[in-house]
């Protein structure tokens, strides 16, 4: 606390001595509300206001983002009433469109819906607010209210592509897929407003269209190849194309777009059987390309190799690449789980426990160490201690809590775990999920509730490998 109280007063001092540089502002009145002074704060943003009365615009949307992450939301909101009235109040729609985005992030949506709408009434054309309260809108489930407010948006701006493309969304979701079609043909012609077309398209049932504009990549000129062939690759792959998505991704050999385009050639090539094939693509990218690329390409390799039933090679691999550089955590991760899986349990372990020495609150690998420990050992104890932990940094992922629901069933307490596990379940229809569900269940003695999930972890993906061993030890036909 003390350290932010010193950068208080040096942020103050910056702003004192360079009373028209923004940055200082910014930081001195971001300073102060992280020490509770928000009378300090409010100074400050009044006068970054004042200072940037040629872009107003930006100077509120600025206060917004900055009072938006106030540890007290309601002080931050006393700021920024303060502040609005100091600037001409329910006159000033640059000031209520800042107070509508501070109220919608604090989850006061309702508010946030009217205070735009009386900044719409001092200034209608503004489209960037008729967005923002559609945007709101649909966030309360009005979605024919929200439609009005999109409509202004884009009849305001039918040029713009974010609110065109949340427009046609919500056309689509009320059953007006033609009218979504046409505010998409007016957009520019660009390689992924095109893919965002097709992509449309399909998700409105309209294959016919998505393949049409998809065969046009083919004939029109557009002033980035890289850019044209990865969209037009991606619209492949979306069509269910592999062989013409893996042609145009073999376009794209520089440019950001280089990494994405070969890894998803390299996946395809394996997909159709080829994963020599699908290895040396990514070899001679670690061999040519940016150093960078490194670690995503072993990682990619691991998985084709995993894929194709090579778990060793694909062990060595990584054990390889390991043993020349400073050990990645992601690909330490990644080889922890093959040796779960080739049963090289102290190999696992030590490899996580690596990751969690450099990074103690490495949730990930918490979770991954003390599931393993509760899966396939009596240090069960353990097991509980690092699953806590890895709750406590994030408690609402669904892998950590169906961790924290397995060990309390091997631990006996059937209750806790059946409790965390639907919990699990409602976030996240994994199946593996639902097989420690199920187990649960059944074992609790309520088998047709554990047979009813199972079959609904089924109908999401029949060959999951825990599924699969779970119904195998209870003697459930599939």
């Amino acid at each position: 606390a003390q350290e932010w109280q010193y950068a208080a007063m040096a942020a103050d001092r910056w702003a004192l001595l360079q009373p028209e540089n923004i940055d200082a502002r910014q930081t001195a009145a971001r300073t102060m509300m992280i020490v509770g002074d928000y009378v300090g704060t409010e100074h400050q943003l009044k006068a970054m206001i004042e200072t940037m009365s040629h872009d107003r615009s930006r100077a509120w949307a600025l206060t917004s983002d900055l009072l938006s992450s106030a540890a007290n939301p309601e002080k931050a909101r006393q700021v920024m009433q303060r502040l609005a009235l100091a600037f001409g109040g329910d006159g000033n729609s640059d000031a209520l469109f800042a107070q509508s985005i501070l109220l919608g992030r604090q989850g006061n949506m309702a508010e946030a819906v009217e205070t735009a709408e009386r900044a719409l009434a001092v200034d209608p054309e503004r489209a960037n607010i008729h967005a923002w309260a559609g945007r709101l809108l649909v966030n309360l489930g009005q979605e024919v209210e929200a439609l009005d407010h999109y409509r202004a948006a884009w009849e305001l701006r039918p040029d713009d592509r974010r609110i065109a493309m949340a427009y046609a969304e919500l056309l689509r979701r009320n059953d007006l897929p033609e009218q979504a079609q046409q505010v998409l043909e007016g957009l520019e012609d660009t390689p992924d407003t095109r893919f965002a077309r097709i992509a449309f398209a399909l998700d409105s049932g309209y294959r016919d269209l998505a393949e049409r504009l998809y065969h046009e990549y083919a004939t029109v000129a557009y002033p980035d190849p890289m850019e044209h062939a990865f969209q037009a690759a991606q619209a492949a792959e979306l069509l269910g194309w592999p062989g013409e998505a893996i042609a145009w991704y073999a376009q794209v050999d520089a440019g950001d777009r280089l990494l994405v385009a070969t890894l998803r050639r390299a996946f395809l090539t394996a997909e159709d059987g080829d994963t020599d094939g699908a290895r040396a693509l990514l070899a001679a990218l670690r061999r040519d390309g940016d150093a960078a690329f490194r670690e995503d390409t072993l990682i990619a390799e691991t998985e084709i190799l995993t894929n194709a039933g090579l778990q060793e090679e694909a062990f060595d691999l990584l054990s390889g690449a390991l043993g020349k550089h400073h050990p990645e955590s992601s690909l330490l991760y990644s080889r922890a789980i093959l040796a779960v899986q080739l049963d090289r349990l102290q190999v696992a372990e030590r490899d996580l426990r690596t990751i969690i020495e450099q990074e103690p609150q490495n949730a990930t690998a918490l979770n991954a160490l003390g599931y393993t420990l509760a899966d396939l050992t009596d240090r069960l104890d353990e097991a509980e201690e690092l699953i806590s932990a890895a709750y406590a940094l994030q408690p609402d992922e669904a892998s950590i809590i169906d961790s924290m629901g397995w060990v309390a069933y091997r631990q006996g307490r059937l209750d806790e775990a059946e409790r965390y596990l639907r919990d699990a379940w409602d976030r996240d229809r994994n199946p593996e999920i639902g097989a420690h569900l199920g187990e649960v269940l059944w074992v609790a003695g309520d088998q047709a509730a554990a047979r009813a999930i199972w079959a609904e972890a089924a109908e999401v993906d029949a060959g999951n490998t825990a599924l699969q061993e779970t119904l195998q030890r209870f003697g459930i036909e599939p």
